[in-house]
């Protein structure tokens, strides 16, 4: 994506954002004593996860626009003791179901080789089905103050 950063009032730049999913925007973590076919394990770092197709399904169809629109939604700071970021997007349900909340996480960092560019990283999107008390309160940021935070 392309989108532009005022680094002082007045004053643009256009940053190229490259925007990274992690396997865990479609695995999950394996339960105790699960037993599960090889063909849909899939190894992060020494972790093994298994494919989940809800968080696939989900993912494919949410992912993409959430991203897009991250300068136009409520952006909650996850994690205040480090720059992890949480958006929300409820779902179309099914009727006389409760609403679920599919959350995703992300940090976003100034990309050390290439000038004007930044990365994004989805660290997760899943639904949450009771968000903490800590991501209920938590203080909210725009966009385009996490992007300048994490230029600088």
């Amino acid at each position: 994506m392309r989108m532009p950063l005022e680094l002082l009032p007045g004053n643009f730049i256009d940053i190229d954002i490259v925007v990274l999913f992690s396997n865990h925007c479609f695995t999950r973590g394996l339960t105790p004593g699960e037993m599960v076919d090889d063909a849909h394990i899939i190894m992060d770092g020494k972790e093994r996860r298994v494919l989940d197709e809800e968080r696939y399904a989900l993912s494919c169809q949410y992912l993409p626009g959430l991203i897009v629109d991250l300068p136009n939604r409520h952006i909650l700071i996850a994690d205040p003791t480090r720059p992890n970021f949480v958006t929300f997007e409820l779902p179309q349900t099914v009727a006389g179901e409760p609403p679920k909340s599919y959350a995703v996480f992300f940090e976003m960092k100034k990309d050390s080789i290439r000038k004007k560019r930044m990365l994004l990283r989805v660290q997760s999107a899943y639904i949450l089905n009771n968000p903490s008390n800590r991501l209920r309160k938590a203080s909210k940021m725009r966009f385009q103050v996490i992007m300048k935070r994490a230029y600088r």
